[in-house]
């Protein structure tokens, strides 16, 4: 489906706030708003309304700044571009289809020569994950944690900007390791992974491993509280969407992580 510009007078109003008509949005999120396998269906798609419609709008920087109204139009049609990208991203990314088939990731693994055991803990937090969240989250949350399994070295750090490998997943999986610092949510990832004896580090390089943790470490509990559940999974959405957005605008450079500088 093509991006569809939607000037002001054409958008709707969803809790007193902008939003995109969901007859204009990606076809997916037309199927998720009717469908029943997410606890908030209709809210998520209510968000990715709203997303769309104050980036397409610019509905904040131009309404708090009057010395950027003649930079409007470029910044809409930019950042209008970059939200509809991220809501037909994630669109797909809530389909039942798109997750991971645990089972069959598994019997791969059994396959596997080397580090068989630590691959094993891997597919089995990333089980335990669903277990908790479900589709709640998007698939490529599941995915993202899964990838190191893609690597010959389950422990290798790699930036996802700069590895030609990682060239095609790096805009959605980076997005979902920033989209991290929800921090009731990152606290019950690394409390399930503790459980297996790792932890999941993400370094703003943007590098991405799965590292074992310290013999000084010890396995935690962590539950998301029941009354938190919903408005923190909203908040990583929300994250998340931005995030995704974001990554074609922001710089990198290999000086972050560089072992040796010849300066």
């Amino acid at each position: 489906m093509q991006m569809v510009a939607i000037s002001q007078t054409a958008l709707t109003t969803i809790a007193g706030e902008p939003a995109v008509p969901l007859a204009a949005m990606p076809k997916s999120w037309q199927r998720i708003a009717a469908g029943s396998w997410m606890s908030e269906p209709r809210v998520y798609t209510a968000m990715a309304q709203v997303f769309l419609a104050k980036n397409q709008q610019g509905s904040i920087l131009f309404t708090e700044r009057s010395d950027s109204q003649h930079l409007k139009n470029a910044y809409c049609e930019g950042n209008g571009r970059l939200a509809w990208e991220a809501v037909t991203h994630f669109g797909e990314a809530f389909l039942p289809e798109n997750y991971p088939d645990i089972e069959q990731i598994r019997a791969a693994v059994y396959t596997r020569d080397t580090q068989q055991k630590e691959c094993t803990a891997l597919v089995e937090i990333v089980s335990a994950l669903f277990d908790e969240l479900g589709y709640d989250v998007p698939a490529t949350f599941y995915w993202t944690f899964l990838h190191p399994l893609k690597r010959s070295n389950l422990f290798e750090v790699r930036s996802f900007r700069f590895s030609e490998q990682d060239l095609d997943v790096a805009r959605k999986f980076d997005a979902i390791l920033h989209g991290g610092y929800v921090s009731m949510l990152r606290r019950l990832i690394d409390s399930i992974s503790s459980q297996h004896g790792y932890f999941f580090e993400h370094g703003c390089g943007c590098e991405s491993h799965l590292a074992k943790l310290n013999t000084c470490d010890s396995p935690f509990h962590y539950t998301i509280p029941s009354e938190a559940r919903r408005k923190t999974l909203r908040a990583f959405f929300w994250s998340v969407m931005e995030e995704y957005l974001l990554f074609e605008l922001r710089s990198a450079t290999r000086l972050v992580y560089a072992d040796h500088l010849d300066l």
